[in-house]
């Protein structure tokens, strides 16, 4: 057999051995990087048509624990309410007037305070003498007001609803599920009685008839929520200083 034949015959006995050789598994795929993510605990917002945590808890002006758990299955109003806003004063008639009219159907009323102007920063003691927030308890006993107001200190509820104004007005449905929020009417002054749209009280007539509401909202209009200041981070404080002494 010459070199050319051992050759050919060789060749033809490597053959069935190489379709034997199991074929290479393709290389896997690069992870996905948007799942590799690490979740973040950032608060959500509140939005039309959805619900609070249960678990959100605020202390009302006698301490005592509020949690959104315990209106569940109520219809609740939720109202951000200042003492000392000029335009709040100017609904606190009519909202007391709704107030009295629905609590007797079941209706939960709560006006929180977020103005760090009227409540301070920080929450005070359990046991304080006299006792806390005394102008909210004066203002309220003077205007013959039956507002249960909690204090949002540090803001989280008011940052969490998006609240800017006092009054701002959030109503929720039985099922928990944000409705309406804004104006309370469109007749701040109360000039129009007979032609206003009455947004909170017609929003609640619905509800407690059990009839569907749209979610919907109106433009806020009052006074702004005097928020607590953002302490501001060192290597700002510090590029600020070194600004000023530039500048000197």
């Amino acid at each position: 057999m010459n070199a050319l034949s051992r050759l050919l015959l060789t060749s033809c006995l490597c053959l069935p051995l190489l379709a034997q050789e199991p074929a290479k598994e393709p290389p896997a795929p690069a992870p996905d990087s948007k799942q590799q993510e690490p979740k973040t605990d950032a608060p959500k917002k509140l939005q039309l048509g959805t619900r609070v945590d249960g678990k959100s808890m605020l202390s009302d002006i006698d301490g005592k624990p509020v949690r959104a758990q315990e209106f569940m299955g109520k219809i609740t109003v939720v109202n951000f309410y200042s003492i000392q806003c000029p335009i709040q004063r100017a609904w606190d008639g009519r909202l007391a007037e709704i107030q009295k009219e629905f609590e007797g159907q079941g209706v939960v009323f709560l006006h929180i305070d977020s103005n760090v102007t009227e409540i301070g920063e920080n929450p005070p003691a359990a046991d304080a003498e006299p006792k806390p927030y005394a102008k909210i308890r004066e203002h309220l006993a003077a205007q013959n007001l039956p507002f249960r107001v909690l204090a949002d200190h540090g803001n989280k509820m008011a940052d969490f609803f998006e609240a800017k104004t006092t009054p701002h007005v959030y109503v929720f449905g039985q099922d928990g599920k944000l409705v309406y929020k804004g104006l309370v009417d469109d007749d701040q002054k109360n000039r129009n009685a007979e032609k206003r749209n009455n947004y909170l009280r017609d929003t609640l007539g619905k509800l407690i008839k059990n009839e569907k509401v749209e979610p919907f909202a109106t433009k806020e209009e009052g006074c702004s929520i005097k928020r607590t200041k953002q302490a501001v981070p060192a290597d700002k404080e510090k590029a600020k200083a070194e600004g000023n002494k530039g500048g000197a």
